[in-house]
């Protein structure tokens, strides 16, 4: 029986269609079950999990050369797979957005409906609008400790610099580079939020990430989820939280792909 590695070997550098054969038979549960996973919040009828793992067999075949590690044929897959859905993901976000008019800035964060769709995709009146944007502005304030998040409440409640630095310190020019500082990174991760949760690899992570942004205390998340510490759970916050923040920073107009690029 030919190996693994003697297989991916005969299809990459021989472009044998037997072996590419057996090669799709094998990973296709794989690959299917990661897409169908970061689909799963993002249902859209002109794309489905099915239609993305084929076209990650296709691309597959035709960028084999690519392929230098024989060995390193299944990440490459997944890797494949990750970038065609997350691009699905930002199509259909465009679709669903389309027609909307624009709303006003998101708060002191300045997110228009228009750079952040997923806001108010399914809000259909201007109440169901606002809940959306004040529960993002929730969801980032999960994201941030100390200062730093005393001075962004400060903000979303409409305070000056200057009323933020009697109440933070220790001045307001001080106060002002803190908050710039935050917005380099935070506004990033709002406008790719929902994607950036579903790019993560470990589905633990995820479970642990949604719950978070939900609002839900680490000791409440560890008893959702079985065989999981407090501890554990607030080390995975911690890890993931800093990705995001050094993806935003890496790529500020796509986080997303920097977190792929950097898992890969």
């Amino acid at each position: 029986m030919v190996d693994d590695v003697s297989l991916n070997r005969q299809f990459l550098e021989n472009g044998d269609t037997e072996a590419f054969s057996l090669i799709f038979k094998k990973h296709y549960p794989v690959v299917y079950t990661r897409v169908a996973r970061m689909m799963r919040n993002h249902p859209d009828p002109a794309v489905d999990a099915e239609d993305i793992t084929q076209e990650t067999f296709m691309k597959t075949f035709e960028k084999r050369d690519e392929v230098r590690e024989p060995e390193k044929l299944r990440g490459w897959l997944l890797t494949i797979a990750k970038n065609l859905t997350l691009n699905e993901i930002r199509n259909a976000e465009r679709r669903r957005q389309a027609g909307d008019s624009p709303l006003e800035s998101l708060d002191s964060l300045s997110i228009s409906e228009r750079e952040a769709p997923y806001v108010t995709s399914f809000a259909e009146t201007d109440a169901e609008q606002a809940e959306a944007i004040r529960y993002l502005m929730r969801q980032l304030l999960c994201l941030l400790q100390g200062k730093d998040r005393k001075v962004a409440e400060l903000k979303i409640e409409g305070a000056e610099i200057e009323e933020i630095a009697e109440t933070v310190g220790p001045n307001a020019e001080a106060v002002q580079k803190r908050w710039e500082r935050v917005l380099e990174w935070l506004i990033p991760i709002a406008l790719n939020l929902n994607a950036l949760v579903n790019c993560l690899p470990e589905e633990k992570d995820r479970w642990i990430m949604e719950r978070y942004l939900d609002e839900q205390s680490l000791s409440e998340i560890a008893k959702a989820i079985v065989g999981i510490s407090r501890s554990k759970v607030e080390e995975t916050v911690k890890r993931v939280i800093k990705q995001w923040k050094e993806a935003a920073k890496e790529n500020p107009t796509d986080p997303v792909s920097a977190m792929v690029n950097n898992e890969s």
